[in-house]
């Protein structure tokens, strides 16, 4: 395995965590600058800025990881089978399913709050 293949599949592999790591960093810094610079009670088309920029981060980071499993699922990533596929290329791709769907649930879990709590409360 290449270097340059290597690092590719990893990538992909960790995926869904990468995703979910960026909306966890955007959700809370939005969070804490909207609160920090009083523009929390703004509205926009009657909808709250903080929950509407935290749900539209948390559909785009859904559609990501949803993508990423998909692909894990199809074998169309970096790991995707060939007519010489070896049990590692297996391993990566259920462990890239695996992460993807964990990620899901972590992104779904980060997402919830903004229906439940106030943004600065």
């Amino acid at each position: 395995m290449g270097g340059t293949d290597f690092i590719r599949k990893s990538l992909f592999m960790i995926g869904g965590l990468l995703i979910w790591g960026v909306h966890f960093g955007l959700v809370y810094a939005f969070n804490a600058l909207a609160c920090a610079r009083h523009f929390a009670g703004e509205s926009y088309l009657g909808f709250g800025i903080v929950p509407l920029v935290i749900v539209g981060t948390t559909v785009v980071a859904l559609a990501g990881v949803l993508v990423v499993l998909l692909l894990a699922l199809w074998r169309r990533g970096p790991a995707r089978a060939s007519w010489d596929r070896r049990p590692v290329d297996d391993f990566m791709r259920y462990t890239t399913m695996t992460i993807a769907a964990l990620s899901f649930v972590a992104i779904t879990w980060n997402g919830l709050p903004v229906f439940i709590v106030p943004p600065c409360g």
